[in-house]
């Protein structure tokens, strides 16, 4: 009987144990995957959002028509359809480069043309390779593209620029239809835009930049929210956990007096850190230093990539921004790789920011090794770029004539000119014109509507209205 009692007593106990054991494992169960970040579940916290185009990121500053006479336009974006034409062009597989003097190359440019002009660094195979160019004889002569131009009395070459290195090409071969439809943009463009003229032609000298002779335009001051990544935010939480994968229950969390969170993975090896102003950092611990340099379109694949992941180009409030490449960098802090510094449009019309830059991203050693993003968020109802509100601008020659003192000083502080200046030398230092929005440095949260002039790499921003300073940016 005693020991009937015993083995029952021992099977009870080995029940509720079971029981304890079985309750045990759903609670270790609920914490591993209630404290595991959503998207390592369900993918749903950290969505891929739209890759970037390559195409579209790799576009030229802006496209300048010429019509003989030194009469120009701007003719929008017609890139892709001069690629399309230099395509159809290279099909005919002899299509060969021959260096040409710079006098030939600008006497051309003032005849019936179009030519794609780039801001920043550009290797001529990264545009072959993403425009799928067929090989050309002698074209590794061409380092980097600074204007690519199509003069519509040739239909057997294209022209190139490379103006750091003071070179200019002819890609020369057999006669082909295939510029027919750029030939027609040309055309297309007469009477049908705005035109310009040299700066020389109102302000003396031999300035060949391009100014306005007028221009109207829908762009007004328009409000803006900076994003917030701070402490107690839930809109950023998705951004943040992005970099740290399914590690961030092992993030360490660091919240300074400033507002500032600073989130720290392996002793370092991933820092994320989140600012008030809407700034936020990744660093990536370095590894060694690669023994060969990445390709550039490799680099901007694995930066537009990493962009994808971790939030592209859209804002917390959902608002889609349009990325252009505004600057490369070669071998940033002396790390094998590229910098690309990015840019933003919103509806169309660029976002000059007076400090910093939207969108940086670091490829050395074959990775992201660094990340910076300070997006804005505008509203659609803030927007009046309508058809209705369209004005005249102020002009821009009149502009640069009433400030030139104002940039003069500028100039000399930034040790780019002397007191002694003139207009005509003042007007042969500037590079181009633009008309967008500008995210000033003040505290108030404004896109401001501007002239935007770049003068001996300093960026001058002037009232679209009135022409009054607004403030400047040295690059």
């Amino acid at each position: 009987m005693n020991i009937s009692k015993s083995v029952k007593l021992i099977e009870n106990i080995k029940s509720i144990l079971l029981v304890v054991l079985f309750l045990f494992t759903i609670l270790l169960l609920y914490l591993f995957w209630g404290s595991a970040p959503l998207n390592s579940v369900t993918g749903e916290e950290n969505p891929r959002h739209e890759a970037i185009s390559l195409v579209e990121v790799l576009s030229p500053g802006r496209m300048e028509v010429c019509f003989g006479g030194d009469v120009y336009t701007m003719a929008g974006n017609k890139f892709p359809v001069m690629m399309e034409s230099f395509k159809a062009f290279s099909g005919s597989r002899n299509l060969s480069v021959e260096e040409i003097s710079g006098v030939i190359y600008e006497e051309t440019m003032k005849q019936p043309s179009i030519k794609a002009v780039f801001d920043y660094y550009i290797p001529f195979n990264a545009i072959s390779e993403i425009y799928s160019i067929d090989r050309i004889s002698g074209a590794d002569a061409i380092n980097a593209v600074s204007e690519l131009a199509y003069a519509a009395r040739y239909d057997d070459r294209l022209f190139i620029s490379d103006k750091a290195a003071g070179k200019y090409y002819a890609i020369v071969g057999s006669p082909s239809a295939g510029f027919d439809a750029i030939k027609e943009e040309i055309e297309n463009s007469r009477g049908g835009g705005f035109m310009y003229f040299p700066l020389g032609m109102y302000a003396g000298g031999e300035s060949r930049a391009l100014c306005p002779e007028s221009l109207e335009s829908g762009i007004y001051d328009t409000a803006y929210l900076q994003e917030d990544f701070s402490r107690g935010s839930d809109s950023g939480t998705p951004v943040i956990k992005s970099f740290f994968s399914d590690n961030f229950d092992f993030v360490r969390r660091i919240e300074e007096e400033s507002g500032t969170t600073i989130y720290m993975y392996g002793y370092g090896k991933i820092v994320v850190i989140a600012r008030l102003d809407g700034t936020l950092e990744f660093k990536m611990e370095d590894e060694e230093r690669p023994s060969s340099q990445i390709r550039y379109f490799e680099a901007l694949e694995r930066a537009s990539a990493f962009l994808m992941t971790h939030g592209a180009f859209s804002s917390l409030s959902g608002v889609q921004l349009t990325p252009y490449i505004k600057e490369v960098i070669i071998d940033p802090g002396g790390k094998r790789g590229f910098r690309f510094v990015f840019g933003i449009k919103v509806n169309g019309d660029k976002v000059y920011y007076q400090n910093d830059a939207p969108v940086v991203v670091d490829v050395t050693g074959g990775r992201v090794s660094y990340f910076k993003r300070n997006l804005i968020n505008v509203g659609a109802g803030e927007l009046k770029n309508t058809e209705e509100a369209y004005r005249t601008a102020y002009s821009a020659i009149n502009m640069l004539a009433g400030n030139q003192d104002y940039i003069k000083k500028v100039l000399l502080d930034n040790k780019t000119a002397g007191e002694e200046i003139s207009f005509e030398e003042l007007a042969e230092k500037v590079k181009w014109f633009d008309a967008g929005y500008v995210r000033t440095g003040k505290q108030e949260k404004i896109l401001k509507a501007a002239w935007i002039v770049s003068i001996d790499g300093v960026e001058f921003y002037f009232g679209l209205d009135d022409g009054a300073p607004i403030g400047f940016k040295r690059r």
